[in-house]
């Protein structure tokens, strides 16, 4: 699967315990809706829920990824809004790599 995964939940909840919903969220126009769309698609129960939500739309999108990529200008302006830091709104999970790591990568 990915290498990394992130997990917008904590946006959800952050959004609910200040009133706002989705539907004022799409009608004062404070966050896009393609990237309304990315955030409701990165976020779920568990990482595995969001893995399976994820695998589900490539497996009916002709295998096309779906990229839950949002900008930091659009987590910062989220976290302006809601008076917040990016680690209120947003859980990462990174699967390391050791192939990856500099020392293997680059090793003399």
């Amino acid at each position: 699967m990915e290498n990394m995964m992130v997990n917008y939940n904590k946006l959800w909840n952050k959004l609910k315990e200040k009133g706002i919903t989705t539907y004022t969220i799409r009608q004062k126009a404070l966050i896009p809706q393609s990237t309304l769309t990315k955030l409701k698609m990165c976020s779920g129960a568990t990482m595995e829920e969001i893995e399976q939500k994820l695998q589900e739309y490539k497996d009916t999108h002709n295998g096309k990824d779906f990229m839950c990529d949002v900008s930091t200008k659009t987590i910062e302006d989220i976290c302006q809004l809601l008076q917040c830091q990016p680690e209120d709104l947003i859980e990462w999970k990174v699967d390391l790599k050791p192939e990856l790591a500099y020392e293997t990568r680059f090793k003399e």
